[in-house]
């Protein structure tokens, strides 16, 4: 690509995403693979969220790189967003190997139309030892499809719904383009019956499953024989409820579920259990749902055919009279009190429609961490929590886009008007989104109880068919409802949950156990976050527990967010220590979690009057992350903090790795504890032909840092027109950079990525830091164990980085001489490897920065 052309890729804000595909396009055509994978990669790091199409650039181009492994992370991501892209699946059917490439070769022979492909999916298939698989598609009118199996046995397909079941026999068909090798094949069309129900296709062989489809209504239900349902009761009277439980397989959960549901439907009058057996094939399920209605303990229905979720609840919502009802998944454990919490809630709260408490996995609901599948607590820590959500959150009621299923309260009036759940959405999921949002178009409320908490096992993956099958209905969803899509993005980034989730962390921090408290980590920046988060995993290491404070400046607010980075609580807790009140709730919790060490980081970053409260009132460490706190203090600097007194009134100074330290000691004189890692081996990464590619870490989004790295540019422009730099993080103007010829910007990085994104952009040294060093950042220790030459301020000679490769900048160097020192280093890299030379070399060192 000229360089005219990788100009032009960026000049556009707006469609900066699309300039990046496009140009990632252009440089696979062009086989500038390493080219290809800068744009790539930097499309998959920056918003819009990126889609299959970019996974896949990204994937192709470190194929032809010759880094398999990566290429296929990349494409499995690509399967994770879009999991009914062909052209992924082709490519992980190519490329991989074991289960993802086995799901890959049932994704084409479903899917693709391709006779070759699906020929090539079904012999890997029956190489993993699946002889038999079976396409199928439909519409209101028909099912067609085809199928493939071994053995003498005719297939047969049954097709049935709620009243009726009809079998034909499948023979093989000895021209089919799939009967091969003695594989027989078929294909088959049937003209699906008229349904107000949900349908389920059979293909059976000697009495074993080829394939199970459950098809949607193709027929509206008559509304007009519907019977009216009772009111909601009047004059005080409590009206029923009737708790739905649709039950199809596991034992165990089902059991643990019924019980629960039970002894909370014991404590709330006028409440009972209807149960749906969906015709469960678990003879253990049959029985003890069998005994429980014999009991009288709840009420039962019986599906002959399966109809799944849609049709069972469905089933019930007509067998139920007046009165409310809750829709509970069969992996839900419901606390004593909640159901009559839940509903006292409701019948105090106007306009509701549905009601959703808070769970471990309740997507907007979910607790601690929102919008995840949280790990199920213990039966007793369940009952906990929602003790203290009803203490922490009573009275409160927040209006959510929409509820969520796992446990779906339903006021009578809401139903009246939205009746039952839509059969429009294949396999039943998304139903409940579409239920709430009708009741929303009929002026009803969808809100979520805070004070109610309730555990749900769920599926704590959400790949292969399940993926496939939400995304399909959620584009559905989106079209039907335009707005919809809007409103969860402004819920999201509102997040009017936050503080009742940190109502409850609070609750529940106070009444952990007394013992050891944790270990907190106090920063002021990115980096110091990055760094405590480091800490904390080696705290995790020796099994101590430890928590980040991360204290930020927004305008007049200075929040103090403290979090565990592992997902436990707390997580939503954030304290405004910019105010007296602000502060003193802050030192309370830190005085109820007993703390067991306070290290303080980046006191120059905290505001004064809370560094001035922590250090007066509890013990602390110092955590050397920068060269700020050693500096003044050696220079006795008397400005904000004052840093000879914090120091001495510090109960150690301490450090992560050798040179934070050895920096210290060197220039306060003091002994420093080091709290390093293990070193990791350097890794070694094969030498690169071509132009240098200078990878240069970008930590902290300054002025001075993108300075530095126009000014670089420049200059190297000038010594080596085909030399690069790879900015690895982002700047504070990652377009404008990018707009230069030999600067690629990766934007936002982790550890675990380092090794692909040296070898995908063919780095070949590494520039560190420029004057602000981050002792202890994961980065900076990850980049060094990379092996490549690396250019530093050696801000104390280490004896662990005595590597004769290595540029040793020195303290204090201004910009001018650090970048002419890099240059140096750079270009005399390129002199020794001739074939990384291309046309003149200029040394115009002595310009000044712009």
């Amino acid at each position: 690509m000229t360089a005219d052309a990788r100009r032009i890729a960026f000049t556009s804000k707006t469609l900066h995403h699309i300039d990046l595909e496009r140009a990632a396009v252009g440089a696979l055509e062009a086989r500038d693979f390493r080219r290809a994978f800068a744009l790539a990669d930097r499309r998959c790091r920056i918003l819009p969220p990126p889609g299959a199409r970019a996974h896949l650039l990204r994937a192709e181009a470190l194929f032809h790189l010759d880094l398999r492994d990566a290429a296929l992370a990349s494409v499995a991501k690509a399967i994770e967003l879009e999991p009914d892209d062909l052209v992924a699946a082709r490519r992980m059917m190519a490329w991989g190997d074991g289960p993802q490439q086995i799901e890959a070769a049932r994704s084409v022979a479903r899917r693709d139309d391709d006779p070759d492909s699906v020929r090539s999916a079904l012999l890997l298939l029956e190489q993993s030892g699946q002889d038999s698989c079976a396409r199928v598609d439909f519409l209101d009118e028909e099912v067609k499809g085809w199928a493939t199996w071994r053995g003498a046995d005719d297939l047969h397909l049954s097709l049935a719904q709620a009243d009726q079941s009809s079998t034909i026999q499948l023979p093989g068909d000895p021209r089919h383009g799939f009967a091969l090798d003695g594989r027989r094949a078929a294909s088959f069309r049937l003209i699906r019956p008229a349904s107000a129900t949900s349908q389920r296709l059979e293909i059976t062989q000697a009495g074993r499953i080829i394939a199970s489809i459950q098809l949607p209504a193709n027929r509206a239900p008559d509304r007009r024989s519907a019977s009216q349902r009772p009111a909601r009761a009047r004059n005080g009277e409590t009206p029923p409820l009737t708790v739905i439980i649709p039950v199809y397989r596991d034992l165990v959960a089902t059991r643990a579920c019924i019980e629960s549901a039970l002894t909370a439907v014991a404590c709330t009058p006028g409440s009972t259990i209807l149960v749906v057996d969906d015709a469960s094939p678990e003879p253990d399920i049959k029985r003890l749902l069998g005994e429980l209605a014999a009991a009288l303990r709840i009420r039962l229905l019986t599906n002959e055919h399966n109809l799944g979720f849609v049709g069972a609840v469905n089933r019930a919502l007509g067998a139920t009279g007046a009165g409310d009802v809750v829709l509970l998944n069969s992996d839900t454990i419901v606390p004593k009190y909640a159901l009559q919490r839940l509903r006292s809630a409701v019948q105090s709260t106007p306009r509701v429609g549905t009601a959703t408490p808070l769970s471990n996995n309740g997507e907007y609901t979910s607790f601690p961490v929102p919008n995840r599948s949280n790990p199920l607590p213990s039966p007793g820590e369940i009952e906990l929590l929602d003790e203290l959500a009803g203490a922490a959150n009573s009275g409160i009621a927040i209006d959510i886009p929409n509820g969520i299923g796992f446990c779906l309260y339903i006021t009578r009036e809401c139903l009246d008007a939205v009746r039952e759940l839509s059969d429009d959405f294949y396999r039943g999921y998304l139903e409940d989104v579409d239920f709430c949002l009708r009741a929303a178009e009929a002026g009803f409320r969808n809100v979520c109880i805070p004070s109610v908490f309730v555990g749900h096992e769920g599926s704590r993956s959400f790949l292969g068919e399940k993926r496939s099958l939400v995304l399909r209905n959620l584009r559905v969803l989106e079209h039907r409802y335009r707005r919809y899509a809007t409103e969860c993005a402004a819920f999201l980034l509102a997040d009017p949950l936050r503080d009742y989730r940190a109502a409850l962390e609070l609750k529940l921090l106070s009444n952990e156990p007394r013992g050891d408290g944790p270990h907190v980590i106090v920063c002021g920046s990115s980096v110091g976050r990055e760094i405590a988060i480091r800490r904390c995993r080696q705290l995790a290491k020796e099994d101590q527990r430890g928590l980040v404070v991360h204290v930020r400046s927004e305008g007049q607010r200075q929040p103090a967010a403290i979090f565990d980075p592992d997902g436990g609580v707390p997580q939503s807790i954030a304290l405004d220590v910019a105010t007296d009140e602000g502060r003193e709730a802050f030192l309370t919790l830190l005085a109820d979690l007993r703390v067991r060490s306070l290290e303080i980081t980046e006191p120059n970053r905290l505001p004064a009057a809370c560094l001035s409260l922590l250090t007066q009132r509890f013990a602390y460490d110092l955590l050397i992350t920068d060269t700020a706190l050693a500096t003044r203090a050696a220079i006795g600097s008397g400005s904000d903090p004052d840093w000879t007194d914090l120091i001495a009134g510090a109960r150690r100074m301490a450090a992560i790795g050798e040179d934070g330290a050895a920096f210290s000691e060197a220039v306060l004189g003091l002994q420093v504890a080091r709290l390093g890692d293990t070193p990791a081996p350097p890794t070694r990464h094969q030498a690169v032909n071509g132009p240098a590619r200078l990878g240069l870490l970008a930590l902290h989004a300054s002025v001075a840092e993108f300075r530095f790295i126009r000014a670089l540019s420049d200059h190297m422009a000038a010594a080596d027109e085909d030399a690069e730099i790879i900015v690895l993080g982002t700047t504070l103007d990652d377009l404008k950079l990018m707009q230069r010829t030999n600067v690629v910007v990766a934007g936002d990085i982790t550890v675990d990525e380092i090794a692909t994104l040296i070898e995908g952009h063919g780095i070949t040294k590494l520039v560190l830091d420029i004057g602000e060093p981050a002792f202890g950042h994961p980065l900076v220790d990850a980049l060094l164990a990379s092996g490549l030459p690396a250019a530093a301020t050696e801000w104390i000679a280490a004896p662990s980085r005595c590597r004769t490769a290595d540029l040793k900048l020195q303290p204090g160097s201004d910009a001018d001489a650090t970048i002419a020192a890099v240059l140096d280093w750079v270009v005399e890299d390129v002199l020794l490897h001739p074939d990384r030379r291309n046309g003149r070399h200029r040394r115009q060192v002595g310009a000044r920065l712009p």
